[in-house]
């Protein structure tokens, strides 16, 4: 068990330096040699663990990419057993769980997301997020409005979901998961020109 232990811990110490050195230096100009030096530990020990850069990269955002999936599927699960009368809320009342794993890998995402990190993961977890709502859809009977061609109704209603959790992973006093939760479905809700106001004699 204590060699378990300290394997987590390295990785721990591994992943902590990864992440703090792509804000610093960005991922592609990091090495591994910044990153044993940062987390303190030999080549040969991260060796043990990953063969490269890439590696790492990859396990941490398979990590990621898996447990979001997990957290969404299990509330999909439950939302199919305890149908709502609201199918709406009910659909994203499924981002609960995940929201609550991305605020605790807050640091991770937002820096993955970032220029400096890996831009093309913000595409796999909007994949995801596709992939979730459809089935979603699917099992309640549902389908994206063609007011407009189903592409761009896709694109509209994917990209506000995730831009807005981008925002409030990108900000400096978040709201708590459950705020956030709130806004997400509240929005759903809301045209754009609804969230423009102009007062009255004003142009």
């Amino acid at each position: 068990m204590k060699h378990i232990e300290q394997n987590a811990q390295t990785q721990a110490n591994i992943k902590k330096a990864f992440i703090s050195l792509i804000n610093e230096k960005g991922f592609s100009n990091l090495t591994v040699s910044d990153i044993t030096r940062t987390a303190g530990i030999s080549r040969g020990t991260f060796y043990v663990h990953f063969t490269d850069k890439f590696a790492l990269l990859e396990h941490l955002e398979n990590t990621i990419h898996q447990s979001i999936a997990a957290a969404i599927q299990s509330n999909i699960d439950y939302a199919i057993d305890n149908t709502p009368n609201n199918k709406a809320e009910e659909l994203f009342n499924t981002f609960n769980a995940a929201l609550d794993y991305a605020d605790s890998e807050r640091e991770t995402i937002r820096t993955l997301f970032s220029e400096k990190g890996d831009p093309q993961f913000f595409n796999q977890i909007k994949d995801l997020v596709d992939d979730m709502i459809s089935s979603k859809l699917i099992a309640s009977n549902g389908h994206y409005s063609d007011i407009i061609p189903i592409d761009y109704t896709k694109q509209i209603a994917i990209y506000s979901i995730l831009n807005i959790i981008r925002h409030w992973l990108n900000k400096e006093h978040p709201e708590s998961p459950a705020e956030i939760a709130t806004i997400l479905m509240r929005s759903r809700f809301l045209a754009p020109h609804d969230l423009l106001v102009f007062d009255d004699g004003q142009a």
